[in-house]
């Protein structure tokens, strides 16, 4: 692998524990382990011995409130004293599932100026003809995977939320309430303006993938009374064949991402092993 896409795909792989950061809106068993792979590169990615941490000192005006936002990432989900993730004697790590929002929230705002940074990179290695396939063959199916893995849960929440607005509507003979108006504007509007912000920045153009993230950008539409609902379905009908769609996708391309990743990070593995040999 060439030094340009080596470079890169040391930055891709800190967008990829920043998007397994979201793992943690999943209600299962998570790993003190786990965690701590994660937060370790994490925080090395801010090193400016790294390539991330290097590109992002030299070009520091630029990626001021970007480098504000990882930081708090690191403080608030993966710090001593976060109150979102925390560490049990039995190693596993006890989520405040009430917090999924400041998740979302951080690792979105994060991770669009990584991607920038590594298509920048990208299109860097094609001018000047050092793009290489494993490479090549990674981005798509990579941004598919953050965003159909995006898409998935924030739904999901925005799904519990909607639906808890409904509740709340329907006890108030559809007055709105104290409770009914902070839910749409401390939850709704952001899980529904962070859904908008991911869709928008893809670097994919194929239509199932596409067509897959629109649809659930039309039931949140539906949901704020912007569209109608298709076929007058309900909404639990309407969230589950958006969901379904989606995730019959990540099914798909998670494989094919996993398979190609893993390409990537053993031949630049080799090459690091190779470059370590004493010299004949």
């Amino acid at each position: 692998m060439k030094n340009i896409n080596q470079y890169n795909f040391d930055i891709i792989h800190v967008a990829t524990h920043l998007r397994d950061t979201l793992e943690y809106v999943l209600p299962r068993e998570h790993d003190a382990k786990v965690f701590d792979q994660r937060k370790e590169v994490l925080t090395k990615g801010l090193s400016p011995d790294t390539p991330l941490g290097k590109f992002l000192k030299a070009n520091e005006d630029k990626f001021t409130e970007m480098m504000k936002r990882y930081q708090e990432l690191l403080d608030d989900v993966y710090g001593e004293n976060s109150t979102i993730l925390v560490k049990t004697p039995e190693g596993k790590i006890r989520v405040d599932h009430s917090q999924h929002l400041r998740i979302y929230e951080l690792v979105t705002s994060i991770m669009e100026p990584i991607r920038d940074i590594i298509y920048f990179h990208v299109n860097l290695a094609r001018k000047q003809n050092e793009n290489e396939p494993v490479i090549e063959d990674l981005m798509p199916l990579d941004d598919r995977h953050y965003r159909l893995f995006t898409f998935l849960l924030m739904m999901q929440d925005f799904q519990k939320s909607f639906f808890e607005f409904q509740k709340v509507m329907g006890e108030s003979q559809g007055k709105p309430t104290p409770q009914s108006n902070f839910i749409v504007q401390n939850e709704l509007s952001h899980y529904a303006k962070m859904l908008r912000d991911v869709r928008a920045h893809n670097h994919f153009t194929d239509n199932e993938t596409l067509d897959a993230l629109d649809r659930c950008i039309q039931v949140v539409e539906m949901s704020e009374g912007r569209r109608d609902r298709r076929d007058n379905k309900n909404f639990p009908d309407l969230f589950k064949e958006a969901l379904d769609q989606v995730n019959a996708l990540l099914v798909l391309n998670g494989p094919k991402w996993q398979e190609a990743f893993n390409k990537a990070l053993q031949e630049m593995l080799k090459d690091i092993r190779a470059n370590q040999k004493p010299n004949a």
